[in-house]
């Protein structure tokens, strides 16, 4: 028999501000990646883990700086 509990937060606004943000965060970068993997596939090419994990450190670097902020096992 599988038991499950439901827990209820309520974070103060200052925590919610971050969580929103950091949300936001991984939001726009997974429709990043799913842009890049779109058009590899339409050239034809075949987009790898290890290419994507590049990619993440190159926006991360470069285009993105605030990604820094999300711990980089949730990017």
């Amino acid at each position: 028999m599988l038991i499950s509990y439901k827990f209820r937060i309520y974070p103060s606004k200052t925590v919610q501000n971050i969580l929103e943000e950091q949300l936001e965060l991984c939001r726009w970068l997974y429709n990043r990646l799913l842009e890049e993997v779109n058009k590899a596939r339409k050239e034809g090419r075949k987009i790898k883990r290890t290419d994507t994990q590049a990619l993440i450190i190159k926006l991360k670097q470069e285009e993105k700086p605030e990604l820094n902020k999300v711990y980089s096992k949730v990017l």
